[in-house]
């Protein structure tokens, strides 16, 4: 059985090229149903995030599979187009790739808090769609590990912690002072709740929308308040500050509505992939918009005594794969290294 992956990140593309391969979770189930139903692949899980979108398949030896045509097909985007933002990795190479990504060793602020949880959350999807297999189970479940030992060992001592949410704040804090400054978020999702909650430490008065339709527990930072989404321009008009964080396949704010508004936000901060914000927002005079792009440039650095503690961690998990794959292939149960929850 080989390991592939194929995918575009903001590496190779920018926020205009990612966001049209953005999938929401819905989308990705039926993705992975369709993929996984044709035969070809024995499990796959996909990651889509703001930095990345990327498929990672287990594929049969005697199967002849095109990661990256199968990639675009299934989201309807034309290969020949996208080609060269593509890039496929097969096997070590592939695990490799995906103990760094969950470090936060691939991300635009390096050591990002949030991408260990989405990797997870990714195979944890498949698992309810029935489109993992034991191959992409312990593949994942080795590079979670490699990154929690990465993230405790190496970038916590060398670098703290980092996140969009933080660095976001960071920069309003650069632009204007924050305290008194009346903010509102839309989005109350995670990325959402967090700048809610670091901008009401930075005691900004905070308001976060709340869609009407949302099921399920909703839960709202101490001392925000909350709106319906629907009536969002009523408190952006009272807006020093706007942040808008959802994962909405279309605009939640258009130049159309803003420039009807009295008054409009001096800042806005879109962190959303696709993206939130109209760019052309950014000719309305005297506002200043910034994507995630924009907010994301990390000067972070890995001390270079660092990096080669980072490749022994990776070469030991990747070693405990190959390890666990040669005792399948001769039926012997390894439960020590692919079991476990994540």
């Amino acid at each position: 059985m080989k390991l592939k992956m194929t995918g575009l990140d903001h590496n190779r593309s920018d926020i205009e090229i990612r966001e049209k391969f953005a999938l929401t979770k819905e989308k990705i189930g039926k993705i992975l149903a369709s993929v996984k139903g044709n035969g070809l692949v024995g499990g796959c899980v996909i990651i889509s995030t703001c930095n990345r979108t990327e498929f990672y398949f287990s594929v049969p030896d005697d199967i002849i599979f095109e990661p990256s045509n199968t990639f675009c097909n299934m989201l309807d985007r034309d290969f020949s187009k996208y080609k060269h933002f593509l890039t496929e990795r097969s096997d070590e190479q592939a695990i490799n790739h995906l103990c760094r990504v969950a470090s936060g060793l691939d991300s635009q602020i390096i050591g990002d808090d949030q991408i260990i949880t989405q990797v997870r959350e990714a195979l944890e999807l498949s698992r309810e769609k029935n489109c993992t297999d034991s191959c992409m189970e312990t593949m994942f479940k080795l590079a979670v590990k490699a990154a929690k030992d990465i993230k405790t060992n190496v970038i916590l001592k060398s670098l703290g912690v980092g996140s969009v949410p933080g660095k976001a704040v960071e920069r309003l804090k650069e632009m204007c002072p924050l305290a008194g400054r009346n903010t509102v978020v839309i989005g109350n999702g995670q990325m959402g709740r967090l700048v809610s909650e670091l901008l009401i430490q930075e005691k900004a008065n905070v308001t976060v929308t709340l869609r009407e339709y949302k099921k399920g527990i909703i839960q709202v930072p101490k001392w925000a308040s909350t709106i319906n989404y629907s009536e969002r321009y009523r408190v952006i008009e009272n807006a020093d500050i706007l942040v808008s964080a959802t994962t909405s396949p279309h605009f939640t704010l258009t130049y159309d509505d803003l420039v009807k508004l009295r008054h409009i936000p001096e800042v806005i901060v879109d962190l959303a992939v696709p993206r939130d914000a109209e760019p052309s927002i950014r000719e309305i005079p005297g506002v200043t918009l910034l994507t995630i792009d924009e907010i994301s440039s990390d000067s972070r650095k890995i001390p270079p005594e660092s990096i080669f503690e980072i490749d022994t961690i990776i070469d030991k998990h990747i070693e405990q794969y190959y390890r666990w794959f040669t005792f399948k292939r001769r039926g012997v149960q390894c439960s020590n290294v692919s079991g476990g929850s994540l």
